[in-house]
């Protein structure tokens, strides 16, 4: 189920330096535990905790709609799990990644979802969430927090627009053949209007060549003619890739590709740093022959 982004709410500032204990728990253990919180009933936050922790996999504290006391409760109870990253860790990746961040005193702690949270999630959407962040170097984090950040900016505007931002979980986004992933977005994006809707598919590369690019351009036009995409997304026209990177070479790679090979799929392409300036909405065209052309991306007000 895709999360609606305009019921979030910022989280209350709390001291980043106070730690909670968690005990370690059995797959049993979680599973009873998920099943006793359901059949009493879940409140309002902690349900709106775990949808966007479902969508998003990882998220700074700052981000969830509750403070940092129900934090470390949701943590004590193994509903949550915090990434082993301090506040300054993330805030001084944040700042090498060009990314935008809370004051200096603002606490930055990473948090996904516990096993308890885990089967919570399991048992009432039906699948299972992206994993695997307590076991991930600081480095793929940052991925996933990256694209995060770009899907929050971008939904924060459109709400100013009068637009619903809905976010769907990586498992929802993925496309599927024979139980095995064959396309997997960074992430997906609906923004409704009355009767209008546009998907945005969105693929994040933090590497500096341009090797995933060809494959990534290959893949989707491979994905485009199976036709099983409009089913599973619900869409009538394949979205466009929204291609956010950190250097030149991913973007050469795309278009230098879109350029040799036929494509059905939109592409347009953003530095992620700015991404978070006045001309968001600027997009470079990359299947126009002409590189670095220009286009506006967003059509906010329709």
């Amino acid at each position: 189920m895709p999360f609606d982004l305009s019921v979030t709410q910022a989280a209350l500032q709390v001291n980043p330096n106070r730690f909670s204990s968690v005990e370690p728990l059995s797959p049993q253990a979680a599973q009873a535990r998920a099943r006793h919180l359901l059949e009493v009933g879940l409140s309002p936050h902690l349900e709106r905790t775990l949808d966007l922790l479902l969508s998003a996999g990882a998220l700074p504290q700052y981000h969830l709609p509750v403070d940092g006391r129900t934090l470390r409760n949701y943590h004590k109870r193994r509903l949550l799990d915090r990434l082993p990253y301090i506040s300054n860790d993330i805030r001084t990746a944040f700042t090498h990644y060009g990314l935008p961040a809370p004051d200096g005193a603002a606490p930055m702690l990473v948090y996904t979802l516990g096993p308890v949270g885990i089967e919570i999630v399991r048992e009432r959407h039906g699948f299972p969430p992206a994993g695997g962040y307590l076991n991930m170097t600081l480095e793929r984090v940052m991925h996933d927090l990256a694209i995060n950040e770009v899907i929050f900016h971008i939904a924060r505007i459109a709400m100013a627009k009068g637009w619903t931002p809905l976010w769907l979980s990586k498992y929802e986004a993925t496309l599927w053949k024979d139980n095995q992933a064959v396309l997997e977005p960074d992430a997906m994006l609906r923004l409704k209007k009355e009767d209008q809707e546009y998907v945005y598919l969105f693929e994040y590369h933090n590497e500096n060549k341009s090797t995933r690019a060809v494959e990534k351009v290959l893949r989707y036009q491979t994905i485009y003619l199976g036709k099983d995409w409009a089913n599973r997304w619900e869409v009538e026209r394949f979205p466009p890739v929204l291609v956010i990177y950190r250097n030149p070479l991913v973007v050469q790679g795309y278009h230098q590709t879109l350029q040799t090979y036929r494509h059905d799929v939109p592409f347009y392409g953003k530095w992620l740093s700015n991404l978070f300036g006045d001309n968001m909405n600027e997009w470079y065209d990359l299947q126009h022959k002409q590189s670095g052309q220009k286009t506006t991306l967003f059509t906010w007000n329709v």
